[in-house]
């Protein structure tokens, strides 16, 4: 099937998935778990994210993607991936509480929206084989820390002899040690995995704008400092690093708006932001 799906999208089947300079040594053989990290709320990371899907599955490594969403929304998931992705497919993936929660932190934007689209179409072309929630879901145990949830429930994929799970989550979740915090240390998800089988990356940019949750509230803020960084993966040399590369994608970022509109108002602090990554 990998085979005949790697010859549809040769033929010109599926739309180009161009990647940064470099970005193919993300899959080299001996990476089974490709750790993509962001900061939640622009349109044009999970965009970026899906070309890296796009581009691994055509290597022709079977590819599965891990998502940072609950669990428990597996089944509506699974069913719009398995639709023909019409109006009425959209609304039932738009009935999942994420989408209209009141922290609207980039996971529930219209780029998201799109990225579901997109692994719709890899999926049914036959590049992607899975895609899973990976984030804690009701029936996990209470006392189980979320990263430890998250790296358990990838590296519970069955993979095959050469298949790649890539996965996308807010980047402190990606940072290959653990984090430490005044008063705690955060064992991240990405510092749980088989250290010699697993490549984190963070996605950066040249400045711009996202839609995310900060100190004063969930909605428009800064996507940091303007600059000229040209697009490429940057490999880092520094052993204490927090990723082993930097995937720069050489242009500013847009904010991503919430997919409801009636959530794209502006949400000051009135309780303590839940962290998300």
């Amino acid at each position: 099937m990998l085979m005949a799906a790697l010859a549809l999208a040769a033929g010109g089947g599926l739309a180009p998935c161009p990647v940064p300079s470099g970005a193919e040594t993300l899959w080299r053989p001996s990476t089974r778990y490709l750790l993509v990290g962001e900061i939640h709320g622009t349109v044009e990371t999970p965009a970026a994210f899906a070309d890296l899907v796009c581009a691994a599955a055509r290597s022709g490594r079977p590819v599965t993607v891990a998502l940072e969403y609950s669990a428990d929304y597996q089944p509506v998931v699974d069913a719009f991936l398995d639709s023909n992705g019409d109006a009425g497919a959209r609304a039932a993936l738009l009935t999942l509480p994420i989408w209209n929660d009141e922290w609207q932190d980039g996971r529930s934007s219209t780029a998201f929206l799109a990225l579901f689209e997109r692994l719709r179409v890899l999926k049914q072309a036959g590049l992607v084989r899975h895609v899973v929630c990976s984030d804690t879901g009701e029936n996990d145990p209470k006392p189980m820390k979320r990263d430890a949830i998250m790296a358990r429930n990838w590296q519970a994929v069955p993979l095959g002899a050469d298949g790649l799970l890539i996965a996308l989550a807010g980047n402190v979740h990606m940072m290959r040690k653990p984090v430490e915090r005044p008063g705690v240390t955060i064992h991240t998800a990405a510092s749980l995995m088989p250290r010699g089988a697993t490549m984190t990356v963070d996605v950066d940019y040249n400045g711009g704008t996202t839609w995310s949750c900060q100190q004063d509230g969930c909605g428009l803020h800064s996507g940091g400092q303007a600059r000229t960084v040209a697009s490429g993966l940057v490999p880092t040399t520094d052993p204490d690093a927090p990723f082993d590369a930097v995937l720069e994608l050489g242009k500013p970022v847009h904010a991503a708006l919430p997919a409801l509109p009636e959530r794209r108002d502006f949400k000051p602090v009135t309780e303590p932001i839940r962290v998300t990554g």
